[in-house]
């Protein structure tokens, strides 16, 4: 199986930890300081990806069934949102 790469970018002023989970299965983490990227790999083309606070471990932001190549992390008016 071929692996799929996705490149997440963090936007706001936290440090992040990006998940890629596969069911109930961790398959790639990451942690990204305030302006970095980082890529991650999954074994699947879908994948549920989580974003939480480096610090805290709080959810910030969670994209289900996701097949995108590239996700954004950023502040609009309050909320944390995804591209």
């Amino acid at each position: 199986m071929a692996a799929t790469e996705l490149t997440f970018h963090n936007n706001i002023k936290l440090r992040v930890q990006a998940q890629i989970f596969l069911g109930r299965t961790l398959i790639s983490t990451c942690l990204a300081n305030p302006g970095e990227v980082c890529t991650l790999l999954a074994e699947s083309s879908r994948y549920d990806i989580f974003f939480k606070n480096g610090a805290t471990g709080r959810e910030l932001a969670r994209k289900l069934n996701n097949e995108a190549n590239s996700l954004t992390l950023s502040l609009q008016n309050g909320r944390y949102i995804l591209t």
